[in-house]
């Protein structure tokens, strides 16, 4: 074999090492259930029987998932918008206001670790406390 034919070969293993490490470490997760940018302060994660994690841009999108899947669900952990913390929903508050964090899908809820948060948020923007939308139906 040529030493061009090696060069060529090492050059294409190298490219796609790259881009294997870019797609699993550098580039921002993706909504599973409508491919959005997942921005790191609206983040919904839910944890699955299985051990695996669906990531989700927004509640909305997690709500709309989990109603068809919640008999695979572990537990769902949401995002504190103020402190960017991440919580189980259980421990969370959820305020539905006037604010809009997905022009997509004009999602309205938002999660706080704490009830002060929540209820600054509340008087700010025309809000008002709302049930954890990731309990199960029992």
């Amino acid at each position: 074999m040529t030493k061009k034919f090696w060069i060529g070969l090492v050059i294409f293993f190298i490219i796609a090492t790259l881009g294997v490490f870019y797609q699993k470490y550098v580039k921002p997760p993706r909504c599973d259930y409508d491919g959005s940018p997942v921005p790191p302060i609206y983040e919904v994660e839910i944890v699955l029987k299985d051990s695996a994690t669906k990531k989700f841009c927004s509640i909305y999108c997690a709500v709309q998932w989990f109603k068809n899947n919640k008999h695979n669900v572990d537990h769902v952990i949401v995002t504190d918008e103020i402190r960017g913390n991440k919580i189980d929903s259980y421990m969370a508050h959820f305020v539905e206001s006037e604010l809009i964090t997905n022009e997509t899908n004009d999602n309205r809820i938002h999660a706080f670790q704490q009830r002060e948060s929540a209820q600054i948020h509340m008087d700010k923007f025309n809000g008002s406390i709302v049930d954890d939308p990731f309990e199960p139906d029992e």
